[in-house]
């Protein structure tokens, strides 16, 4: 038809490379492209519908998810085991993943991710990232780190947050002392 141009869909590799750039721990990789083409090709696609869990929090977890379309909430359980969200992410946002610390551990989630839309993620499962690391100790070794900056920063942030809530509440105890 006269007026309307074709655009061809970039192939899955290109999306799959393009979404590793984005997340933190990869983009450093990001003009390497050999290193790139051994990270997506541990990469697998898994599709979730709306309402559907893609993490539960307490369940083991070996896998990291990298959410490629879509939006998905995540939630997490008071001591009275009711839920409440935490946040909303969208991966029009851009390097949107959650489960890193799977490829370091296999212990329990520490929050569950809900898919808010259907959603399309990368998965890239513990043994692969060991895998890799061992045939690419450099790479590995420099993830990792990555990884272990991003907990971290997550760790000082839970302290900042502990200590803003136990001051709070001392003020609350004992008022106008």
């Amino acid at each position: 038809m006269p007026g309307l141009k074709h655009v061809p869909r970039p192939d899955a590799r290109a999306v799959i490379l393009g979404k590793l750039k984005e997340i933190s721990f990869f983009s450093m990789f990001g003009n390497d492209e050999k290193v790139m083409n051994k990270i997506a090709g541990m990469c697998n696609r898994r599709f979730y519908r709306k309402g559907k869990y893609i993490i539960r929090e307490g369940e083991y977890g070996d896998e990291l998810f990298i959410i490629v379309k879509g939006s998905i909430e995540i939630l997490k359980h008071t001591l009275q085991n009711e839920q409440y969200m935490v946040t909303t992410l969208d991966a029009d946002e851009g390097g949107i993943n959650v489960g890193e610390v799977a490829l370091i551990d296999n212990d329990r989630r520490s929050a569950s991710v809900l898919a808010k839309t259907d959603c399309e993620c990368l998965i890239i499962s513990r043994s692969d990232f060991i895998k890799f690391g061992d045939e690419n100790p450099k790479a590995g070794l420099v993830i990792t780190r990555a990884i272990a900056e991003q907990l971290t920063a997550y760790l000082r942030k839970s302290n900042s947050d502990v200590i803003t809530l136990f001051s709070a509440l001392v003020e609350e105890i004992s008022p106008g002392e």
